[in-house]
This record gives C-alpha cells, sequence and structure tokens, in this order.
C-alpha cells in the first residue's frame, strides 16, 4: 500500500470528521434557534454562532382582471436584539440613553420593549421600537448608533393595501405574532419577529403568500454584527393570489349599497338608538361559486391597522358600527319574505302543493289557539292579495299564502289545508346549508339558525306553536342566515340544484403556473317534476310588472328576483317595527350566470336593497359606462 494514500484516507477522515461536528453544531444552532430560544454559547473569541432569518417576499393578490390589491414596499426600522445589549448595567444604561439621544425614544419605553413580549421568549430575536419615516432618516440613524450593540435599523417589507376600503374585508391584513401563537408559529419554523396574516384571505392563505424565508449560519461579533456567514438559504417568494372579485362590480355595490343605507333610514328619534348605516350584498357565478362581488358597509381602511396611526386605529376599534365585521358572512338575520321561494319548493318536492294550488288572501288568517278553542289569534298579510295561484302567491309575496304552505289551516276542528310542518321546513332549510358555513374560505363565518321544535324547547324552554311554524314560514321569527347563505339558495335555484361552496380565490399563481381553485358542490337538491324550474319561473314574474321585485329589473336582460322585508326590535307607538329589507335575484333568466344577495339594515326589500340588485346587473351585463374606482395607494 503506498504511504501517500494512507495520509490521504486519514485526511478524509478528519474531514469527514469536521463536516459531521459543523453538522451536529448546525443542528443543534438550529434547535436552539427555532425551538429552544436560549441563546447559543459564545466561542472562546466572544464571537456567537447564530441562524438569522429574513423573510421571503409575500405573495400578491389580484382581482380577477388582474388589478392588483397589495403591494410589498420598503420600510425602515429601528430595531433592538435585547440579548446582544450590553450586560452591565451601567453600560446598558448608557447605550439606552445613547439610543434616546438619537432617537427621541424614551429610555423607559426601551427597557419595557426589551423586557416584555416576545423578548421574553428569545432575546436574540429582533425588537421593534420605531417605524422610521424615511431613508434618510434611517441612514442617519444607522450610522449615529453603529458602536451600539444590540441596535439595527434595517428595511423590512411593509404591506399596502391598494384596494383600500372595497375590499378590506376580504383581503385582511398582517401584523406581528400574537405572543398567544408563538409555539404554533415557531414550531412552523417561523422567527418571532415574522409577519404573519391577522385576518382575511391574508390569513387563511397564510402559508401560500408567505413563501419560504431565507435562512443562514453566521457568526457575531461581541456587539451582535455577523462576522462569517457559514451557509445560507435562499428566499423562495410566495405564491400570488388572483380572486374571483370584480373590482368594478366591488365599486359599484358598494356605491349603490351606500345610497340604499341613507334612503331607507328611519327618522331618529329622541327614545330609540339612532338607526344604524349598515348593509351587504354578495354576487356569485352559479355555475362556480366564484364570488364576483362581496362588500359589507361600514368599510375601513386596512391600511390603519399597521399602528403606524395610533388615532385612527383607535377609532377603528371603538367604533360602535363595527366596521371590521363583514356583514355578508359574520353575521345572520331574518331573512323575510326572500325565505320563501325555498317554502315553495319544498312545498311542491313534498306534494303539499302544485304551482296551480290557488289560495285566497283577505289579509289575514285566524287561528284558534291549539288548547283553547275559544281564544283566537290572527296572522295578517301585508295586503288582500285575493285569490292567487304559486306564481303570484310568490310574486305578490303573499302571506297567507305561505302561512298556508308552511303550517297549513284547520279550523272548527277541521283541516283544510295540510302544510309543511316546523320539522320538514327545518330539513329542506338545512339542505340547502343555512344553519350552517357555506364554506367560504375566509375567517370567522356564522352558520345561522334552523330553528325547529326540539331547539326551542332545549333553548326557549316553550313548546313550539302553529304561529311559530307561520312565522318561520315567512323568513320570521327564531330563522336567521346570512347574505352568503341566501347568495348560495339563489345560485342552487338559478343552476338547477347544484349547492356551490363560495370562493374568493379563483386560483394561484406559482413557479410560472396557474392551479386553478375547483368547483365544489356540497349538496345536490332534489328537483323531482322540475320544481326549481317553478321557482324560477315565478321568480321572473316577481321581477316583472305588478311582482315586488320590479325595481331590481335592468332594462334588457331578464332576471328572477324576489324581496324581503323582516320586521326587528321594538315596535313604534302605532304599533309598527323596523325593517330589514333583502332582495335576491339571479340572470340572465334563460340561461343564469350570476345570484346576488342584497341585505340593507333598514329599508323595505323592494324600495330600497331592489335597486342595488338592479345596478349590479347593469354593470355586470354592461349595461352602464364602468364606474372609476376610488381604491388606490395612500400616500
Amino acid at each position: 500500500m503506498i504511504p501517500g494514500s494512507i495520509e490521504a484516507r486519514r485526511f478524509l477522515l478528519l474531514r469527514l470528521g469536521a463536516v459531521a461536528v459543523f453538522l451536529l453544531l448546525g443542528a443543534q444552532l438550529i434547535r436552539m434557534q427555532l425551538l429552544d430560544p436560549t441563546p447559543a454559547p459564545p466561542l472562546a473569541s466572544g464571537e456567537q454562532p447564530r441562524i438569522v432569518q429574513s423573510e421571503a417576499a409575500r405573495g400578491l393578490i389580484y382581482d380577477r382582471n388582474g388589478i392588483p390589491l397589495v403591494s410589498n414596499e420598503a420600510a425602515y426600522v429601528l430595531r433592538l436584539v435585547p440579548a446582544d445589549l450590553p450586560a452591565d448595567d451601567t453600560d446598558r444604561r448608557t447605550a439606552l440613553v445613547a439610543i434616546e439621544r438619537e432617537s427621541g425614544i424614551a429610555v423607559a419605553d426601551l427597557e419595557a420593549a426589551t423586557q416584555e413580549g416576545l423578548a421574553t421568549v428569545d432575546p436574540t430575536a429582533p425588537v421593534e421600537v420605531r417605524a422610521l419615516g424615511s431613508a434618510p432618516e434611517a441612514i442617519r440613524l444607522r450610522a449615529a448608533l453603529a458602536t451600539i450593540p444590540g441596535v439595527e435599523v434595517t428595511a423590512v417589507p411593509q404591506r399596502i393595501y391598494a384596494g383600500g376600503e372595497l375590499v378590506a374585508h376580504l383581503v385582511g391584513h398582517v401584523g406581528a405574532i400574537d405572543e398567544a401563537e408563538v409555539e404554533r408559529y415557531l414550531d412552523d419554523g417561523y422567527a418571532l419577529n415574522s409577519i404573519v396574516g391577522q385576518s382575511g384571505l391574508e390569513a387563511i392563505y397564510e402559508e401560500t403568500l408567505r413563501g419560504q424565508p431565507a435562512r443562514g449560519l453566521v457568526v457575531s461579533d461581541p456587539t451582535g454584527r455577523a462576522r462569517d456567514r457559514l451557509s445560507n438559504f435562499a428566499a423562495q417568494p410566495g405564491a400570488d393570489l388572483e380572486l374571483s372579485i370584480d373590482l368594478g362590480l366591488q365599486q359599484v355595490t358598494a356605491d349603490a349599497l351606500a345610497e340604499a343605507i341613507e334612503a331607507g333610514l328611519p327618522p331618529e328619534a329622541p327614545d330609540r338608538d339612532p338607526p344604524t348605516r349598515v348593509a351587504a350584498a354578495v354576487a356569485l357565478d352559479v355555475r362556480t361559486g366564484e364570488v364576483l362581488a362581496q362588500v359589507s358597509l361600514p368599510s375601513f381602511d386596512p391600511n390603519i391597522l399597521n399602528g403606524a396611526n395610533e388615532r385612527a386605529l383607535r377609532a377603528l376599534l371603538t367604533d360602535p358600527t363595527r366596521p371590521l365585521v363583514d356583514r355578508t358572512y359574520m353575521e345572520a338575520h331574518p331573512p323575510g319574505s326572500t325565505f320563501k321561494t325555498l317554502v315553495a319548493y319544498a312545498a311542491l318536492e313534498e306534494g303539499v302543493a302544485t304551482p296551480e294550488t290557488r289560495i285566497t288572501s283577505t289579509g289575514a288568517i285566524t287561528i284558534q289557539d291549539e288548547f283553547d278553542p275559544s281564544v283566537t289569534y290572527v296572522f295578517r298579510d301585508w295586503a288582500a292579495h285575493g285569490t292567487t295561484d304559486m306564481y303570484w302567491g310568490l310574486a305578490r309575496s303573499s302571506d297567507v299564502y305561505f302561512y298556508y304552505l308552511s303550517g297549513g289551516y284547520r279550523s272548527g276542528g277541521v283541516t283544510h289545508f295540510e302544510g309543511l310542518g316546523a320539522t320538514r321546513l327545518a330539513d329542506y332549510a338545512r339542505q340547502i346549508g343555512l344553519g350552517t358555513p357555506t364554506g367560504l374560505d375566509l375567517p370567522g363565518e356564522v352558520g345561522g339558525l334552523v330553528p325547529d321544535e326540539d331547539w326551542k324547547t332545549e333553548t326557549i324552554g316553550d313548546p313550539w306553536f302553529l304561529g311559530d311554524t307561520y312565522t318561520f314560514g315567512i323568513g320570521q321569527g327564531y330563522l336567521t342566515v346570512s347574505p352568503m347563505q341566501m347568495a348560495v339558495l339563489t345560485a342552487a335555484i338559478a343552476n338547477d340544484g347544484d349547492v356551490l361552496e363560495p370562493r374568493l380565490v379563483r386560483g394561484v399563481h406559482a413557479d410560472g403556473h396557474f392551479i386553478e381553485t375547483p368547483r365544489t358542490a356540497r349538496d345536490r337538491l332534489e328537483n323531482g317534476g322540475d320544481s326549481l324550474a317553478v321557482i324560477r319561473e315565478a321568480m321572473r314574474i316577481t321581477a316583472g310588472p305588478g311582482g315586488t321585485a320590479w325595481r331590481g329589473q335592468p332594462d334588457g336582460v331578464t332576471i328572477g328576483g324576489k324581496t324581503g322585508t323582516a320586521e326587528f326590535g321594538t315596535p313604534y307607538p302605532d304599533g309598527e317595527f323596523d325593517t330589514h329589507g333583502w332582495y335576491i335575484g339571479f340572470a340572465p333568466f334563460e340561461e343564469p350566470e350570476i345570484a346576488v344577495a342584497i341585505y340593507v339594515e333598514h329599508g323595505v326589500g323592494s324600495t330600497h336593497a331592489g335597486p342595488v340588485a338592479r345596478a349590479m346587473f347593469e354593470h355586470y351585463f354592461g349595461l352602464v359606462a364602468p364606474p372609476e374606482l376610488a381604491a388606490a395607494v395612500p400616500e
């Protein structure tokens, strides 16, 4: 054997041993930095190995037409690394006083920043103490504080929301990791000073938008500044989201809702709370479930949530109208007569009625008490509609017609009409998805309430009465739904039975490819005897001359529509109540593409919600000039 080859083998073994030690050191450092935040012990020279991490460029968000709704811009910040500040109390105090002199931040505030919050979890993680207004200010501070250990003046990415109030509820916002969620984010490989999605799509699609951060193993000098980089893994930028939202339709919807709010407000009364200026609207593609528009008013500027303007942030968080709540899916209210579309469908499917079933409304229905026949109750209609079939019972929104369909009619011990009953009503409501979230890709969705006999007994402690079934059948009483749920119901009527899962993200752009979000149907409605076609035809009549939904009909396009007006609150001295205004509709009637649901906190469905639907249809079908978009990047 050649002696040189023995030396070569020894040298190789030494190299392998060194690599093994290096890998063990790296693994230990990663464990300490990401799982156990205790700083690694310094080397004999005073230098310290450390894992450093910088976030990748966060993915962008666009509307369906490629209009950017967010952007990433550089912001400059002053940060402290608590572990790198002088350990000696006197030296530490001297360093903090120098920082106060140059930055204007009080020593007490600097001390608090290094001893509270996330700083107590990982003292090696930089803590932001001030956002700097400009690059020149950052350059000046960096030079002035260059010799002070534990100080960083650096550029960080800042999320700017160009979509503004138009899409604030949908896009959401980003922010620092909350203390309560530190452990979860650390387990997922985040640094403590990472910026993460806090609400909306930013939160739901955090993993997609974030990308992979850059990571490196460095050796730092005693002041905390990196001297040598031992290894480096490049960042992978986040993927971009393409939304199904049409920003133009979003603008038209917001403008029309704002007009509806003002038109529907009741006069203020000294003994009543001021009326709230609240409204919401949704538009869905009935073929795919894509959300074309989703507007909740009042809205807010999401750029306020970065905390730079503390006064504006405080005003937003204490606003009694709760603008942070998206009324399209986070709140539920009685749907009023829009629910009659589902009652009519259920009556057809169950054989309770046919399209030709004729019922007479003289303006009210009188029933006897179930336990004491000498006591009678009157359930009123909003008008005396005479005798109508199902088409015109829906078109005129006759309450008496739907009292019959839902609860039937019995007088003098004789059953004159057998209705659906509360159990079957609840079953059909749940089949369409009421009572549960729709599956929309946003956080915090409510399911609303579908009442039944067991629910009332367990929750309220009272039995279920026939009157409960009557009010259930006209979309009032205990029943509550969200506008998003009513949009899904309307889309199912329009597309002949598919109960779609609504989606805001149309697809993801990553690595030069577009990955489309699949269409998902949660359920399929039975359609024996073409029941849904009957409902569509009735809704066409409802949106035509003589129907209650005529104000939603645009010129040149035939639609199907239905209004709803639901009472709420305490009665006025004359016995009248405030009302919510609702409107649902789809278009075009022949080959449906779009379904809408509108909710106006105060007002009447036909008078105030109907014109919003018309404006939405007019924009969608290009019947009017597109709006001038108000969304813009703030200064």
